[in-house]
């Protein structure tokens, strides 16, 4: 792969999502209707959502192999696995200790077993360079007197799939109405690299679901693209100000400056203003906080 050169804009690319929610929260539902959808379907849930697309009923791991070997992921552009928990406690579970009995007996090494082979799987879904969707269900935990939501997930693939995932998102009822949330907050696990508010999920009788999740991942992309790109250049703009700040030797100059500062991200402001603040120091330059410029001592 060639660098991406700081100046370049940032590619498009394929995002990773993760979705959890409480069992008949429509977590399958919603990812049918991504772009042309296949689901793994790990859990025995796919008839009960409400409308169908490709799916890989396994009845074990192997099955998940033959197609992977076969190349029947390739026709697809998004690719669902339908549930976590399920693809690990009841298929790489079963799978690990028909490749080493020894395993039965050993839980620590099952486990790790299991990881490397869950691991290996979210590598090969991730070469393939299409969408990706894992579900999970939800898990409460009682943290003193909060209750805390989190995607359920055995061993590792948990921090595996919040480390690699662009967004994952939480399914939850307000009001009468599902929305999902992507930021995390006291209560709920979280990653929300795009910045995406919370958002209602219409019903499936509305003609909005019909691309709902498709719809999703598009603003995920432009949201982490336009992120990186406003990223590039804030830093351009802020390499620009900082040649005028070691060129400023008049007041004109400085006005110019702070004008220019403002331009700033909000993030980027407080550390630039400290930072003119000791450059200008050595200029004989102090800010007054009364008439807000530089003054010259």
């Amino acid at each position: 792969m060639p660098i991406l050169k700081k100046n370049d804009v940032t590619p498009r690319r394929p995002v990773i999502i993760m979705i959890y929610g409480q069992p008949g929260s429509g977590k399958t539902s919603i990812a049918t209707t991504a772009e042309n959808p296949v689901i793994i379907d790990t859990d025995k849930g796919y008839d009960r959502s409400v409308q169908r697309v490709d799916t890989l009923i396994a009845t074990k791991w192997e099955d998940v192999i033959a197609e992977q070997n076969a190349g029947t992921f390739d026709n697809y552009k998004t690719i669902v696995l339908d549930t976590v928990k399920g693809c690990t406690d009841d298929y790489l579970q079963v799978y690990v200790t028909t490749l080493d009995y020894k395993l039965q007996r050993n839980a620590l090494k099952r486990f790790g077993a299991m990881a490397d082979q869950f691991k290996a799987f979210v590598n090969f879904l991730r070469s393939k360079g299409c969408d990706i969707v894992f579900i999970a269900h939800d898990k409460e935990t009682q943290e003193g007197d909060v209750i805390k939501h989190s995607p359920d997930c055995t061993g590792q693939s948990k921090d595996l799939l919040i480390r690699i995932a662009d967004e994952v998102g939480y399914i939850f009822m307000e009001n009468g109405e599902r929305k999902i949330q992507f930021s995390p907050d006291e209560t709920h696990i979280g990653k929300n690299v795009a910045e995406l508010p919370v958002t209602a999920i219409p019903n499936a009788t509305e003609p909005e679901f019909a691309n709902f999740m498709g719809r999703l991942i598009e603003q995920v992309k432009d949201g982490i693209q336009n992120k990186s790109e406003s990223n590039r250049l804030a830093h351009e703009h802020l390499a620009e100000i900082r040649e005028q700040l070691a060129a400023a030797m008049t007041d004109e100059d400085i006005v110019a400056l702070m004008a220019a500062t403002k331009e700033l991200p909000k993030v980027m402001q407080n550390p630039f203003f400290a930072e003119m603040q000791k450059s200008l120091a050595t200029k004989g330059y102090v800010f007054d906080a009364k008439q807000k410029k530089f003054v010259k001592q």
